[in-house]
């Protein structure tokens, strides 16, 4: 049965008190962080260009190649230390560098013996050379980082941590497994598991990328320097991230994880216990009933202090158990010609191929059309719910859409929404005793690709799917277990609600990719069970009705990815010629309409949300190769 509600209470009328909760924002959290970049006033406005072509060029030299005779315009892909002093003597190639929101690292198998020792995986921490990384792979573009929050989110105590495992102490790893039990064979000369078990470890790392082989390399290294027998192997990217998110069986694998936002909500899904068996949740297979007993204070407390504090244990826990080692936080390196077309937005959450970048690039002489070309990796899905990939997110983000997007300098944007009422019972005490419910009006001009008007009611019924579906296992589900109901009273307002209080709930509802009701529904539609087996483009007979930007054109598998401007889109700009049919797009009044105030727990007054703060329901795009 699907989930249902009726519309309880007085309606408020919405009231914008923006100045007062900024204020009251600046005053009380210092959990969001922005970052100054310069971000164009009509950020929302596009796209210019006719059409972008992701091709797939795997190869990094082929790709660099494919960059310097003018076969593509940006590459989508990190540049290696190796590429950078070729590309960078190029007139009309830029290089754009920007922090990373992620890191690359070496993930470990927790589950299997005797890798579920927490002592093996500290020795290896500590013998584990990160500064080697830094200066003989990464060419000095990198630095030495340990927690599992990268550096550039507010959450992140990196600094205030007690011990690193910055350099190579090799001694110290021996101490440990000494002490362990882990003891030498005296004929092989490797060490044996505590339980006399001979055993070795394998390294994997993506083949196609050379110094991840190095990263892993080192990793081999260290393992050798404890006389653990070792050796690393080649993968490809596809097959061992279906193992990770199938939890199946590998010892560690080195690849690069990326975040889009500040939320560190994931800290309660990534290695929670009673997900070491959940498919596409805790990869690593992390079980610890300490860090478990943190995750109700951060998911469900509104008190912004009270979640740092949970999130800061959490981190301190996760740094002494060791799931996951960061390696690799290098700086985003990113080439581009410069030749043909101009606007790329500089965005620190999804890089220079973003989707912004795509909205806003034009030709040079300022006129709109043509097409851009971009070197992607192969996505593995057009499903939204199966696309983990930062490839099928980069083509996917452009095609779909969401209540809210981030911004380019992690600040939110509006998107489908236009105002968002955030409410409790302190506020309205119609809205029951611990529940959170969400009134958001979305715009009134936006329509699906096959011509539909898309409604509040897509809306709604986007989290009746997802909760509904979680028994089949759409990992989307994921943060949806306390929605109690989703509803839309009119066309264009939707109503959600939760049966608990939490830091995160705007995040979980903002965000989520929007489906069409017309084509998902349980009578006529894909129904719940068949979210996994829906396998659009890929098999052309699926249903593929999006919204956004972009349409998908053409594509062809293991060679390229079109998508065309989309005219029908609500922000589409009505001064682009040639076109036969434009839309009004709906702008915030002021270019200072971000509100965040009530996820810092600060504000207990009702108020109107032009914007909101943001994290990814699901685990896509979260996971990259470099």
């Amino acid at each position: 049965m699907g989930l249902t509600g009726r519309q309880t209470g007085c309606n408020r009328q919405l009231v914008s008190i923006i100045t007062v909760i900024i204020i009251l924002f600046m005053t009380f959290s210092p959990a969001f962080n922005v970052i100054a970049i310069d971000t164009p006033s009509d950020i929302n406005i596009g796209p210019y260009v006719d059409k972008v072509v992701f091709k797939v060029i795997e190869d990094d030299d082929l790709r660099a190649l494919a960059l310097q005779t003018g076969t593509i315009d940006m590459d989508a892909s990190y540049l290696r230390p190796s590429q950078l002093q070729i590309l960078a003597g190029n007139p009309d190639i830029s290089i754009l560098s920007t922090p990373r929101n992620g890191y690359g690292h070496i993930t470990i198998n927790c589950r299997d013996y005797p890798l579920n020792i927490s002592a093996f995986r500290r020795a290896f921490a500590y013998a584990f050379d990160k500064t080697r990384v830094t200066i003989e792979v990464m060419e000095g573009n990198s630095h030495e980082h340990d927690s599992l929050v990268p550096l550039v989110s507010n959450w992140c105590i990196e600094e205030i941590m007690p011990y690193h495992y910055y350099i190579a102490e090799v001694a110290k790893g021996v101490q440990i497994l000494n002490e362990a039990n882990f003891t030498i064979d005296s004929i092989t000369g490797f060490r044996s598991a505590p339980d006399g078990s001979s055993f070795n470890v394998i390294i994997e790392y993506p083949s196609v990328l050379q110094e991840a082989g190095m990263i892993a390399q080192i990793g081999v290294d260290a393992l050798l320097a404890l006389d653990v027998n070792a050796e690393i192997r080649g993968s490809a990217f596809s097959e061992y991230i279906s193992r990770l998110d199938n939890h199946g069986d590998y010892d560690m694998i080195y690849y690069a994880y990326n975040f889009h936002d500040d939320d560190v909500d994931w800290l309660a899904y990534q290695y929670w216990s009673e997900y070491a068996n959940t498919p596409y949740q805790n990869p690593t297979n992390f079980k610890n009933s300490t860090y478990d007993s943190w995750r109700n204070q951060l998911l469900y407390n509104t008190s912004y202090d009270a979640v740092y504090e949970a999130a800061s244990e959490m981190q301190m826990i996760l740094q002494y158990n060791v799931p996951r080692l960061v390696v690799n936080p290098a700086d985003i390196l990113q080439a581009y010609r410069t030749d043909k077309f101009t606007g790329c937005v500089e965005d620190h959450g999804r890089y220079i191929a973003g989707t912004y970048t795509l909205r806003k690039i034009h030709k040079i002489d300022g006129t709109p059309g043509g097409s851009v070309s971009i070197a992607l990796g192969e996505p593995e899905s057009f499903n939204v719910f199966l696309g983990s990939s930062v490839y099928a997110s980069a083509i996917l983000t452009n095609l779909w859409p969401r209540l809210y997007l981030i911004g380019p300098d992690l600040t939110p944007q509006p998107y489908l929404a236009e105002h968002l009422l955030k409410e409790t019972h302190s506020e309205n005490p119609a809205i029951q005793e611990g529940h959170t419910r969400f009134t958001i009006d979305i715009v009134q001009n936006a329509t699906w690709s096959d011509g539909t008007p898309l409604t509040a009611e897509d809306v709604a019924m986007t989290f009746n799917y997802c909760f509904e579906s979680a028994i089949y296992g759409n990992p989307v589900a994921t943060g949806l277990r306390d929605l109690v109901a989703a509803y839309a009273p009119t066309s264009f307002r939707a109503i959600i609600q939760f049966s608990t209080e939490s830091y995160w709930h705007f995040s979980t509802i903002a965000f989520n990719y929007i489906i069409p009701k017309h084509v998902f529904n349980e009578v006529n539609g894909i129904g719940f069970s068949e979210w996994n087996k829906w396998n659009p483009v890929f098999n052309p007979v699926e249903p593929y009705v999006t919204a956004g930007p972009f349409k998908l054109t053409d594509f062809e598998v293991g060679e390229f990815s079109e998508i065309s401007a989309n005219p029908s889109f609500w922000f589409f700009p009505k001064e682009r010629p040639n076109t036969t049919e434009t839309s009004s797009p709906t702008i915030p009044s002021s270019t200072f309409d971000f509100v965040l105030a009530f996820a810092a727990g600060g504000v207990s007054a009702a108020f109107t949300i032009l914007v909101g703060r943001f994290t990814l329901l699901n685990q896509s795009d979260r996971h990259s190769d470099a």
